[in-house]
């Protein structure tokens, strides 16, 4: 598979998913699945523009998709990222400890390692955050046409956020177990995103709402 995700066809990714090397893995595929909702986000908001009246409405529909495709092209980052980080723990893992500065080498090279694996699911949970807020926003503003379409980029933010998340755990626990200051920041950042999750849940309801609301009206 190429170096960028973004590079790469979606049969090689897919490929490389169900393979039996250790990335991609957790990480880059939550980042990649995020990274469609986001891109789909960005056609709700774009083609609700196009439908909406006043103008001030559309400038700022195109503004929220204008973040949202940003906001894709850097998951695929985060994707690539990822890989990396592990990857390069791996490497650390493998270098030499004959000698007392070669030791204190390779512990370094780990502890680098190790919070560059917690921090990029981290920073991709926070751009998982900020994508269902802009669900969030656009909900308002969606045609009906377009709320299943919305539900749908929510609900794989949603689930991708969790896995960003379980992800973090699992590295702190596995990787630095006995770092308290990783444990204290992933605590944190669990409790910061739940209002994330809780308005992924919001956007949901209130497109089963729209949607039952319109079958309730039809002869």
């Amino acid at each position: 598979m190429p170096t960028r995700v973004s590079d790469s066809t979606l049969e090689q990714f897919r490929h490389a998913a169900a393979g039996q090397t250790p990335t991609p893995a957790g990480v880059a595929i939550a980042a990649v699945s995020a990274a469609f909702a986001l891109g789909l986000l960005a056609k709700v908001l774009t083609i609700s523009g196009r439908r909406k009246a006043p103008p001030e409405n559309t400038a700022g529909l195109e503004e929220l998709a204008a973040a949202a495709q940003v906001a894709s092209q850097r998951m695929l980052q985060l994707a690539g990222e990822d890989s990396a980080a592990f990857e390069a723990y791996l490497a650390a893992r493998r270098l030499p400890r004959a000698t007392e500065s070669e030791r204190q080498s390779r512990d370094q090279e780990i502890d680098t390692t190790v919070r560059r694996a917690i921090d990029v699911p981290l920073e991709a949970a926070q751009e998982a955050a900020a994508g269902l807020q802009l669900c969030n926003e656009a909900s308002a503003l969606t045609p009906l046409a377009l709320v299943a379409d919305l539900g749908v980029a929510a609900t794989l933010l949603a689930s991708a956020l969790r896995g960003f998340l379980l992800c973090a755990q699992s590295n702190v626990r596995q990787l630095a177990p006995d770092a308290a200051s990783y444990r204290a920041q992933l605590a944190t950042e669990t409790e910061r995103h739940e209002r994330a999750l809780q308005q992924a849940q919001a956007v949901l309801e209130r497109a089963g709402a729209a949607l039952e609301s319109t079958a309730v009206s039809e002869p």
